[in-house]
């Protein structure tokens, strides 16, 4: 159940958005280390939550492999979704928020 308790996605919405900067954007899918200090930022909004450590570790590892691999690009083609220039970048921005969310709330549903 989703609920009223929404500090998860304002942990995801603070580290992804406020705490990354152009260059880590930029750069995730290129290079490894980058990556890693995007994450690692990423997941400090995280720590003021209640997920156990186990739980921070599997958000952490999805949004690595997600951030770098080209899986919602791959995604967006296969389902024919957000193709033409004009929106496929803030398309792609709101498929890559969705797996990431509903990552997220399957870790709160099934492993709490």
């Amino acid at each position: 159940m989703i609920g009223f308790n929404l500090h998860w996605l304002y942990a995801h919405l603070i580290g992804d958005y406020l705490l990354q900067n152009d260059w880590m954007a930029a750069n995730k899918k290129k290079n490894s280390w980058i990556c890693l200090i995007h994450i690692t930022t990423y997941m400090i909004p995280f720590l003021f939550t209640s997920f156990t450590p186990f739980q921070l570790l599997l958000i952490a590892l999805q949004h690595y492999i997600q951030d770098r691999t080209t899986f919602v690009a791959w995604f967006c083609k296969k389902t024919s979704k957000f193709q033409f220039d004009l929106n496929k970048f803030w398309g792609h921005v709101i498929v890559d928020n969705i797996f990431h969310v509903l990552f997220i709330q399957f870790i709160i549903s099934y492993l709490c």
